[in-house]
């Protein structure tokens, strides 16, 4: 069992059941029609959550365990959610597809994170939206995130790694503090027409 599968195995929703505060933020610069990919979509929430603003949203995550918590949240909710089991890192994404693609927390160190990145942008169509939230190397040091610091990317870094996207939101936040503090940048880009 994958650390992933055995972190989702317990009957609660470790992340809740409600989208991350970014992708809630993003919600007024979402389309109201079009497809969606939820990246390292985990137990669901982000994806289910664009499906509820009326996208054709699929997920997909390396647990299979949390892919049967997406679908049980979907379920109860009472909307439709594709998702399956995929690696991000080695997954084809057809071009110019998705009107948003969001990412929380899927991490990769070089040279895959930009080769990941230059996927989801090639994966937009002309105005899609990438949203994404990733942990600044400062969380190397802190409680939680990856303790690998070479999967870690300052802003400036992701920006490079996204060429071709116009920045619409390009943040890094620090909040909270003892176990909880976090270091976390927030991307929203947009694809140019």
């Amino acid at each position: 069992m994958s650390k992933w599968d055995e972190r989702y195995a317990a009957d609660e929703f470790i992340f809740g059941t409600e989208p991350h505060e970014f992708i809630r933020r993003i919600q007024p610069y979402l389309p109201a029609s079009g497809r969606a990919l939820d990246l390292a979509t985990g137990e669901g929430r982000n994806g289910v959550f664009l499906v509820q603003q009326g996208l054709l949203a699929e997920g997909v995550d390396l647990s299979a365990v949390g892919i049967a918590k997406a679908q049980r949240l979907a379920a109860l909710k009472g909307v439709d959610f594709a998702a399956r089991v995929a690696d991000v890192a080695e997954m084809a994404m057809p071009s110019e597809t998705y009107a948003v693609i969001s990412s929380v927390n899927c991490h990769f160190a070089e040279p895959v994170r930009s080769r990941v990145a230059q996927n989801i942008v090639n994966a937009l169509v002309s105005d899609g939206l990438f949203a994404g939230v990733f942990f600044h190397p400062e969380q190397a040091a802190l409680v939680k995130g990856p303790s690998d610091i070479n999967m870690l990317a300052d802003l400036a870094t992701l920006q490079t790694a996204f060429s071709g996207l116009d920045w619409l939101i390009a943040e890094h936040h620090r909040t909270g503090e003892g176990d909880d503090a976090k270091s976390v940048i927030y991307l929203l880009g947009r694809k140019a027409v």
